[in-house]
Parts: structure tokens; C-alpha cells; sequence
């Protein structure tokens, strides 16, 4: 009898994390996988992201519409609540023996609340990782109180887990998937890159940016964004760089950084994207200079890049930092000291090169592969939490 595993996904930031681990147990004979596909990959304006799922050939049981499409608070709310209810009745007709779910998104915390009254074994990867002034901080913890098997992408974060008196029985180490991503997707030229975005940086002299809003500073976004844009096209006409950028994720205070890039997209320096073929951005990070702005992929995914980070703002702080990430403000002079430091840089550059990568080496999808197949679903151990606080 095969064990049927559920993952619920939600935007492509976390599918590319999820992509990995789902084939692995896809591959393997011993289970039977099936995904909900929910919110931005239903979205045609984050165009359309369930198709690159469909490609990937995995069995799509359920599309749950928990998006809306709005600048409020409100949004996020709002849909966790749709997808609780929609995602009930998915569990109720597949009957899944594990859910499996990413982070501290809306889908995360609703898979969780769904497989805790359920009596569904529900696996969390990334519990432990704390996130400084973000209202995903508090949900991913409590995500790691609703979940019964903990994967973590560090050894630190398992030792969190352990403090929030969680199981150590229910607690596996594994390190990052993404990584294994990075590791298979084919090599292609910076020429191969530019003639699909339509963008010369041929010459590799280019930094990538990656801005979200911060939901404590979410009333500040426009500013926050526009400060980064003119602090870059400042770098880019002293340097002779270039910036090859993706939108936002669909936080409140999104639709204000859009309003920013609005101002800038025009400009001859800068080149953004909504969305950009996995095989195209694992080799843009592979060409870049550095990564700036402030996504979690900073400090998830930079490491194994051996790949500078110029994280500007607060989100992010108190994260795990592998040494390759320098926070600094919203300020255009700190924004230029820390662009040059990392691109320019050659003593820096060699010092991140040697860094250690704290995330695990690229083996994350095969670990939790093993680790479930061994689980006994029907063993009552695994619902029941023996500390609770």
C-alpha cells in the first residue's frame, strides 16, 4: 500500500523550494503524490505559475482560489480562511496519509490547521527560522505547534524547535532542497540569458534585485523601494552595471513598490520580470555579481551561490547569516557602500567565496524521502504532542 503524500503550494517562490522534494517521493514506488495548488499560481497576472507545475508532470488534485487581489491587510486573512475551508474538503475526498507544506505562508498555516483537526500527519519544512518584524514570523511558529514532523534547513532552527518544547522524535535536520535545484538545472551562457530576457549583460556585470514589503513597514514600501532603485541606478551609471529584477511577492504594500518600479521601468539600466523560467534564474544567480533587496533567498540560497548579499531594510534580520549578507539601511550612501563593497570588492568577494554554507549539501529531498517512508501514519505517537508548552 503506497503512502499518499499531499503538498499544497501557493506561490512559485515556495514551488521551487517544494519541486525537488515532490519529485523525489514522485520517483519513488513507495508513494503516491498529489498536490493543491492554490493563490499567485492561479493568478494570471503572476502569469499563470500552475502551468510550470502541470509541466513538471505532477497530479494536481485541487484548485483552491484563496487570492485577493488587493493593497489591505485584509487579503491575507481572508484567505487563509477560504483555503481552510476549500482544503478541508480536498483532505476529507483524498484522504492523504501525510500534507506536506513550505514556510510561513498563508498555505502553511492553513495545511497545518487543517491536518491538526483532521487527524492528518502534516510535515513543515523550514520551522525554527525566525523572521524579524513580519507577520510570517508568528505564523511560521505556530505552523511548527499545528505541524507533526519538523524538516529544517539548518541545525540551528531544529535547536529553536527543541526550545519551543517540540519532540526531538518529530525533528529532522535536512537542509535546504532548493539547493538540488541549483545543482541539476543545465548551465547556460550570459549570451543564452540575455537573448531570453532581451537584455545585454553579456559581460556579467550585472546585480539581480528581489523586493518585498514588510508587513510591520508595509505604510513605507514606495519609499523603501524607490531609494533602492535610485541608489542602484546611481551604482549602475558609475560602475557600468546593469539590474535584472523580479516583482514582488503579493503581500500588502506590494502594489506600492509596483508603483515604484513604475517610475523606473523605462530606464535603460534595469530590466525587470513578473516571473522567470527556472532554468533561466538558477543561472542568472549563477552569473550575478550579487543579490540585492531583501528576499529569503539571501539567506537560504546566496550560500550555495557562494553569492554576496546587499540586504536592504529589516526584513530578514535575525535569520541565520552564513556571512555572505550585509543589512543596511534605507539610505542611498549605505546602499552604495555596500553595493561597491560587494561587486567591486575583490578581497570580499574571495571571503564569501570560502564561506560555509550552514543549509545542508544539496541531499534535503532524499532525507525526507527516507524519513517518511519509515513514519507509520497509523502510529497515534505522531498526533499526539507530549509538550505542549
Amino acid at each position: 500500500m503506497k503512502l499518499k503524500v499531499l503538498a499544497v503550494t501557493g506561490i512559485r517562490s515556495e514551488y521551487d523550494i517544494l519541486y525537488p522534494i515532490l519529485k523525489q517521493l514522485n520517483d519513488d514506488p513507495a508513494f503516491d503524490v498529489c498536490v493543491a495548488v492554490s493563490s499567485a499560481h492561479l493568478s494570471e497576472w503572476h502569469n499563470f505559475t500552475l502551468k510550470k507545475i502541470e509541466e513538471d508532470g505532477f497530479k494536481i488534485v485541487d484548485k483552491l482560489d484563496s487570492l485577493f487581489m488587493t493593497n489591505r491587510n485584509v487579503q491575507r486573512s481572508k484567505g487563509v480562511g477560504i483555503l481552510s475551508y476549500a482544503l478541508s474538503q480536498t483532505v476529507e475526498r483524498e484522504k492523504p496519509d501525510f500534507l506536506f507544506v513550505v514556510g510561513d505562508r498563508e498555505e502553511s498555516i492553513s495545511t497545518a490547521i487543517v491536518g491538526n483537526y483532521m487527524n492528518v500527519l502534516t510535515a513543515h519544512l523550514g520551522g525554527g527560522d525566525p523572521v524579524w518584524g513580519n507577520a510570517d514570523d508568528p505564523i511560521r511558529m505556530a505552523v511548527s505547534k499545528l505541524a507533526h514532523i519538523h524538516f529544517t534547513t539548518a541545525e540551528a532552527y531544529s535547536e529553536n524547535l527543541r526550545t519551543l518544547k517540540e519532540d526531538d522524535f518529530r525533528i529532522f535536520n535536512c537542509g535546504n532542497p532548493a539547493f538540488t535545484n541549483i545543482r541539476n538545472v543545465p548551465h547556460k551562457t550570459t549570451a543564452e540569458i540575455s537573448d531570453f530576457l532581451s537584455f545585454d549583460i553579456t559581460d556579467g556585470n550585472y546585480v539581480v534585485l528581489v523586493k518585498h514589503p514588510l508587513s510591520s513597514e508595509e505604510g513605507d514600501a514606495y519609499e523603501q523601494m524607490k531609494v533602492t532603485l535610485e541608489s542602484l541606478e546611481e551604482f549602475c551609471k558609475t560602475s557600468n552595471y546593469k539590474v535584472v529584477a523580479s516583482y514582488p511577492n503579493t503581500d500588502p504594500g506590494s502594489y506600492d513598490i509596483l508603483r515604484a518600479i513604475k517610475e523606473f521601468e523605462n530606464k535603460p539600466f534595469i530590466k525587470f520580470n513578473s516571473t522567470l523560467p527556472r532554468e533561466f534564474f538558477v543561472n542568472l544567480m549563477r552569473h550575478t555579481r550579487a543579490l540585492v533587496g531583501n528576499s529569503s533567498m539571501g539567506i537560504l540560497e546566496a550560500p550555495f551561490y557562494k553569492l554576496p548579499v546587499v540586504n536592504v531594510g529589516n526584513r530578514q534580520q535575525g535569520r541565520l547569516n552564513a556571512g555572505n549578507v550585509k543589512f543596511v539601511p534605507h539610505e542611498k550612501t549605505s546602499i552604495l557602500e555596500a553595493l561597491k563593497e560587494a561587486c567591486l570588492d575583490e578581497n570580499y568577494r574571495h571571503k564569501i567565496k570560502n564561506l560555509y554554507c550552514p543549509f545542508g549539501d544539496g541531499h534535503a529531498p532524499e532525507i525526507i524521502c527516507e524519513t517518511l517512508k519509515k513514519i507509520d501514519p497509523s502510529d497515534k505517537k505522531w498526533l499526539v504532542k507530549s509538550k505542549l508548552c
